[in-house]
């Protein structure tokens, strides 16, 4: 790079892309940009100022892309953005510029598909940090943020720091980036990659969210290896259908350079991926996976692991980490690295020494009472970590509070009070992000679902209904489940988010409760 400064100097990171010296090229007719022709587009780049895909980010000498998004067209903001005398206006090739716009000033480049031009553009003006970090994706309904998790704890017990961005915050050992979405905009994924770099990441391992995918937010991206952990229904509020959230997450494995792809078997959506992508490397229970889990066993303190290696050797994999679900998790983290060809003693010593992932089957003791928290929030996860409790339950009654998302898959809510009913004692309904939605219209259709044999309260209120569910309903003995938020440290009502944190909330009735509970 033309221009390296301190790391965490933010105007290095603006640009951090090699210079060329000179003024700005002369503004042109139309250009017109198939891969033959994306030279011109390269060249125009690092005499970019910025670019953006905001209009209201735009400033004199930036490149903005005109994006389609969910809510708002990119294009129809064009006549704001050549006030401003940008560089370029990078447009899809379908856009038919509107009499009375005056592009003479500047250059209008058309694309097949801004994102991925913006994305690719973010790449080339940081730096292309991707290609100098070993880079690992993990996508799948769950799972995510637990197996890049490990993966980061693994690589750095390796020796290699490894940076880590998703649901819990983009994180580099101490220092915290930022945090905001499983997968970030393409600007802040780049960036945030190169601010990575500098401050000394090897490695970094990423949740890549359907979501993400699907709108190319991490488009060239080049990944050293790629995780898919599971498929089970969420987001249909935005895929519409089950097929259309397979093909998104497919996209990892058919639009993305990697060496190593490992998926779990044992998902049907896994399998149909595995029979449909050659050369994946595959785990789980099944006689055919790779990394067969032959057996294992479950306890308060973790788990251990009897897996069959590609080569028919066993191995034990002593897991810190309750759960089932954390099995799989591990387990696919170890199966990519060791394919990888990361030393084998190194990974099972790391699995060993792995801590707690923030909000995943968090265990607080409260007054002979276990209170477990969880971010499970679809039907699958919330089935999965009940049926790892019920494993562990030694007498007393499993109590299990949760809600469901407000503006987001409806269709899921009842399915999550048949499998809450499937393994409780008693239930607690609450809110859970209701976002735009009335708490109580939730919990209904919640309700839909739950067996009318099963003892239900309901309490719109969470903090009341944490307050109920561990001081008037549980008795010692009981476990406490609180599914839902996990790591999340707000609750979203009517579009503010309010401080709130079920840790916290348990936490604070401990404390009180402390000489008499």
């Amino acid at each position: 790079m033309a221009e390296r400064t301190k790391a965490g100097d933010s105007k290095s990171l603006e640009r951090v892309h090699a210079r060329s010296a000179g003024s700005n090229p002369a503004p042109s007719a139309t250009i017109s940009i198939s891969m033959p022709q994306e030279k011109l587009f390269l060249e125009l780049l690092p005499k970019a100022v910025d670019i953006t895909d905001n209009s209201k980010e735009v400033k004199k000498g930036s490149i903005f892309f005109a994006i389609k998004g969910t809510k708002f067209d990119g294009h129809t903001f064009l006549g704001e953005v050549l006030k401003k005398s940008p560089l370029a206006v990078v447009v899809e090739k379908s856009y038919k510029p509107p009499k009375g716009l005056d592009f003479s000033s500047t250059h209008l480049i058309k694309v097949e598909n801004t994102r991925k031009s913006f994305a690719k553009a973010c790449k080339e003006f940081f730096g292309k940090p991707d290609e100098r970090l070993k880079m690992f994706g993990i996508t799948g309904t769950n799972g995510k943020t637990s197996t890049s998790h490990i993966l980061a704890q693994l690589l750095e017990n390796s020796g290699c720091p490894t940076g880590i961005i998703g649901t819990v915050e983009y994180r580099l050992g101490s220092k915290i980036y930022g945090k905001g979405q499983t997968t970030p905009h393409p600007k802040v994924w780049f960036k945030t990659l190169t601010q990575m770099l500098l401050d000394g990441a090897k490695a970094v391992s990423a949740e890549i969210s359907s979501h993400a995918l699907d709108q190319y937010r991490i488009y060239s991206t080049n990944f050293e290896g790629v995780v898919f952990t599971n498929l089970s229904q969420d987001h249909l509020d935005y895929h519409q259908s089950m097929e259309e959230y397979y093909l998104s997450k497919k996209r990892l494995f058919t639009d993305y350079q990697y060496k190593v792809g490992i998926t779990n078997i044992d998902n049907p959506y896994g399998r149909r991926l595995f029979q449909e992508i050659p050369n994946l490397v595959s785990f789980g229970k099944s006689p055919d996976a790779h990394y067969r889990i032959l057996d294992y066993s479950l306890t308060l303190e973790g788990s251990k692991v009897y897996l069959q290696l590609p080569d028919k050797r066993k191995v034990v994999l002593e897991i810190p980490l309750l759960g089932e679900f954390q099995i799989y998790n591990t387990v696919g983290a170890f199966a990519l690295l060791h394919t990888l060809g990361w030393n084998l003693n190194d990974l099972l010593e790391g699995i060993k020494n792995l801590k707690p992932i923030p909000g995943r089957f968090e265990v607080i003791q409260i007054g002979g009472r276990t209170v477990i928290i969880d971010y499970a929030h679809t039907p699958d996860a919330l089935d999965n970590l009940l049926r790892s409790v019920k494993k562990l339950q030694r007498g007393g009654r499993l109590i299990t509070l949760f809600g469901a998302g407000g503006n987001r898959d409806k269709t899921k809510r009842p399915l999550m009070g048949k499998v809450a009913s499937k393994y409780s004692d008693i239930l607690v309904i609450t809110s859970d992000n209701p976002r735009w939605e009335e708490p109580q219209e939730i919990i209904n259709h919640i309700l839909e679902g739950v067996n009318s044999n099963i003892p239900t309260v309901v309490e719109v209120d969470r903090r009341k209904a944490i307050k109920r569910a561990i001081l008037e309903i549980s008795q010692e003995g009981d476990i406490i489940v609180i599914a839902g938020k996990g790591h999340e440290d707000y609750q979203e009502i009517k579009g503010i988010k309010y401080p709130f944190s079920d840790r916290q909330e348990v936490l604070k009735l401990k404390e009180e409760t402390q000489d008499w509970l």
